[in-house]
């Protein structure tokens, strides 16, 4: 939680000191070229901090709520880690190396706009990404895949925004591992027998 604040307070610095700098800018080129005034320096600085912190905090007023309205409808109070940007969801998985490494392939198949998947039989690790959502820049999920005993397996699944610059995900990587969970549960469907044509 004390991340999410931290996270919530480093976009407000950002956005005022982002978009106010470059109105005080602009204020200042303003007042320079068109009015020759020997305080634009200080009209810019004031000026752009002060539409900077609007900025920001309207920025905040509207991205925060739908954040934490996200969070909070994805995770139904169940998880104590949903303010976290990364997410990491665990199971012990009971069956042969290959069919774990299937399993987890196709639940990493089944995670919403993925478009990339690898996997690395040698070291029982899978990899994918997600393409660009209007809730994320994209993000990068690893499967690591651990013995605990014959035909069992520790799996771990972790989501992760791509830019490190991400203040709000809007539980875009939890509803991955998420996903990736419920998908990796469902049982393997045996392959259909060819169907009889009637002649």
């Amino acid at each position: 939680m004390a991340q999410y604040i931290a996270r919530i307070i480093r976009a407000i610095i950002v956005g005022a000191l982002g978009f106010g700098g470059g109105i005080g800018l602009l204020i200042i080129i303003v007042f320079l070229t068109v009015k020759g005034d020997q305080n634009a320096f200080e009209y810019g600085v004031k000026g752009g901090l002060a539409i900077g912190m609007v900025f920001a905090i309207l920025m905040v007023a509207v991205l925060l709520p739908l954040d934490l309205f996200l969070r909070m409808e994805r995770a139904k109070g169940e998880h104590s880690q949903i303010w976290e940007l990364e997410q990491v969801r665990e199971l012990v998985y009971e069956g042969t190396s290959k069919e774990a490494m299937a399993a987890c392939r196709k639940a990493l198949l089944m995670v919403p706009y993925v478009h990339q998947v690898s996997d690395d039989t040698e070291h029982l690790t899978a990899r994918a990404s997600t393409g660009a959502s209007w809730r994320s820049p994209g993000e990068d999920l690893e499967v690591e895949i651990n013995p605990i005993a014959e035909n069992k397996w520790q799996v771990k699944c972790v989501s992760r925004s791509r830019s490190k610059n991400v203040v709000f995900d809007y539980a875009k990587n939890f509803e991955n591992v998420e996903t990736w969970f419920r998908g990796i549960q469902e049982p393997n469907e045996p392959p259909k027998p060819p169907s009889k044509t009637v002649a």
